[in-house]
């Protein structure tokens, strides 16, 4: 009886134990497991996160780099530069229009580059062509012999110039720029003369800063300065025959 209790009892201990270290290898590998799995997912996270972190960086780079090559051209009538500006220099070239007494063509200025590329056409492409011509000062006082410094009759360079993400604005009538704005340059405004039988153009700012190439008077395109005439224009704001300033901004 007490060898049959003995071994009862034995046996009792033994399943304790041997449940006990079962427990514990099931408990350990759960840990593992669920550790592993853990680990998995928080790497996955991990991943997910920093890929969508690194295409959010590209995105907005791309959109920064995009903005940073986005601008603004203007025209520099005068110099065959930038220098003094906030802007880079795209080219260099002629100032070109209509002669003064043309009845025909466009009527815009163009500044043709000092490094251009021919085409090829038809020689029978039009008989009526329209014509382009250099444009020439024509600013000063009638006697030039008082100024020994004057640049009429020269030819008329100029230089397109580029704002990195900005946008530019001429300013009629004003010598500085508006608050907010970055003065580029500033000189006076400019137009074929008022006359009849003269060519009609459009105005543009010249630099104060004037330039000239050339030494020959070809007298095909002239370009004058421009006068106010007020009455519908308010004469307490602009005097008559007042000379008009002008400034080129960016933004």
């Amino acid at each position: 009886m007490k060898v049959t209790l003995k071994a009862d009892l034995d046996h009792s201990k033994l399943n304790n134990v041997l449940h006990k270290y079962i427990l514990e290898v099931v408990t350990k590998a759960v840990e593992e497991f669920v550790a592993i799995q853990m680990e998995k997912a928080v790497n996955e996270i991990h991943g997910n996160v920093t890929k969508l972190m690194q295409s959010d960086i590209q995105t907005k780079f791309e959109i920064l780099k995009e903005e940073s090559v986005k601008g603004s051209t203007f025209v520099r009538w005068g110099p065959q530069s930038c220098e003094g500006t906030l802007s880079s220099l795209v080219y260099k070239g002629y100032m070109a229009g209509l002669t003064h007494k043309a009845t025909g063509s466009g009527s815009n200025y163009l500044c043709l580059t000092s490094d251009p590329q021919a085409a090829s056409f038809p020689e029978d492409c039009d008989f009526l062509p329209g014509l382009l011509s250099g444009m020439g000062w024509e600013v000063y006082v009638t006697d030039r012999s008082k100024r020994t410094d004057h640049i009429d009759d020269k030819d008329i360079p100029c230089a397109v110039c580029l704002t990195k993400g900005k946008i530019t604005l001429m300013t009629p009538g004003r010598t500085s720029c508006y608050t907010g704005w970055t003065k580029e340059y500033s000189g006076f405004l400019l137009s074929a003369r008022n006359e009849t039988g003269f060519v009609t153009t459009e105005c543009v700012c010249a630099d104060e800063d004037q330039e000239c190439y050339g030494s020959h008077n070809y007298n095909h395109g002239l370009i004058h300065v421009l006068e106010v005439y007020c009455g519908s224009i308010p004469c307490f704001k602009y005097r008559d025959k007042t000379k008009l300033s002008c400034v080129v901004c960016s933004k």
